[in-house]
């Protein structure tokens, strides 16, 4: 059997098209920021910024210290620091292209067992780093670097307040860490794809406007990626297709969104589904979050809930409460896909400027 692998200019002619597409529907068009560090790093009105001459530097980051009790097979706590930044330079051309130099920066002393647990950092913790380049004007944005989750950040669910992290709310599939992508918007839409370093690529579209006293926002996304096995014996290569849909209204947001996967390695093919839900709203200075989701892969059930609430207590600074559950212990064809299953909770005070 020939997997996509040994194909990587198929990849690289489906991006392209989605490329050329996307320049010739767009016209006029407004270019998008580029964004590395994926956390939600502040709630002030705006980033600490400056001018340095014809230069504009921007900088914005977040430190959060936490208690964490998690229920497995054995019980365990600790606590963890964690350290969160994004630096970017930017400056515009005579001819008013915009060039812009993000660096992004995480520390962390634990690492985390969760990639949408906020602060994710190497296998044993430390110190991780990102940076991209991008120009940008009425055509779009073009950037690369270490920009493979664009596509994912601007298409995804809203994240969970406080310490919530919803497990499993994404395909399988991902892309690799250089990689070069294209973003532009048309009106309320817009485009974004990702091209990696080997030929891997995701694309997605997203469209947000208003209607009298709600907003609407509806997100598709398509990606074709690969997967290591929970237990490394086994890499995937995956194509997947998933959408998200939210309504806000008044302090309050609800959004479900849904994806459908295949995966294939030499010998094996399964797929994989899923749906997640949730609602998250704000009363004063409290932020409040609850989440499902329910999914199978090759037939076998995995869920997981998040429950999460902010207290803002003042001026940048929050404390944070997370109770994280999940629950996917996949085994197919004598490989282990999947083995997550237990409870977390977090207590945090987090400062972000």
């Amino acid at each position: 059997m020939t997997s996509r692998a040994d194909t990587p200019g198929v990849g690289l002619l489906r991006a392209a098209v989605f490329f050329v597409c996307a320049v010739a529907a767009a016209g006029p068009a407004s270019a998008l920021e580029t964004i590395l560090n994926y956390d939600d790093l502040s709630f002030l009105d705006a980033p600490l910024a400056t001018e340095v001459g014809d230069v504009s530097l921007v900088l914005k980051g977040q430190l959060d210290g936490a208690w964490t009790w998690r229920s497995r097979d054995d019980d365990e706590t600790g606590e963890s620091f964690n350290g969160s930044f994004q630096a970017g330079a930017q400056t515009q051309l005579p001819n008013r292209w915009r060039v812009r130099l993000n660096y992004s920066g995480r520390y962390a002393t634990d690492p985390g067992e969760n990639p949408d647990s906020g602060f994710v950092s190497r296998a044993d913790g430390g110190y991780e780093d990102d940076a991209a380049l991008s120009v940008g004007g009425a055509w779009g944005t073009v950037a690369g670097g270490n920009v493979s989750g664009i596509v994912r950040e601007r298409t995804r669910r809203a994240p969970g307040a406080g310490a919530a992290a919803l497990a499993f709310d994404d395909v399988f599939g991902s892309l690799g860490d250089w990689s070069g992508t294209y973003m532009v918007r048309f009106g309320p839409w817009a485009l974004a794809a990702v091209v990696d370093e080997d030929a891997n690529f995701d694309a997605g579209a997203a469209y947000q406007r208003p209607t009298g006293d709600r907003d609407y926002r509806l997100t598709v996304r398509y990606t074709e990626g690969r997967f290591t096995s929970a237990d490394g014996s086994r890499r995937f290569d995956t194509r997947g297709l998933s959408g998200v849909g939210e309504l806000i209204y008044g302090s309050a947001l609800f959004d479900v969104g849904a994806g459908y996967e295949t995966l294939s390695s030499p010998g094996l093919e399964l797929e994989q589904w899923y749906v997640s839900t949730g609602v998250r709203f704000k009363a004063g200075v409290v932020t409040f979050s609850v989440e499902g989701h329910y999914g199978q892969a090759g037939g076998v059930e995995r869920t997981s809930a998040a429950l999460g609430v902010q207290y803002d207590l003042a001026r940048g600074l929050s404390a944070n409460f997370g109770l994280n559950h999940e629950d996917a212990m996949v085994s197919l064809g004598g490989v282990g896909l999947i083995a997550s299953r237990g409870t977390t909770t977090v207590l945090s005070l987090r400062y972000s400027f």
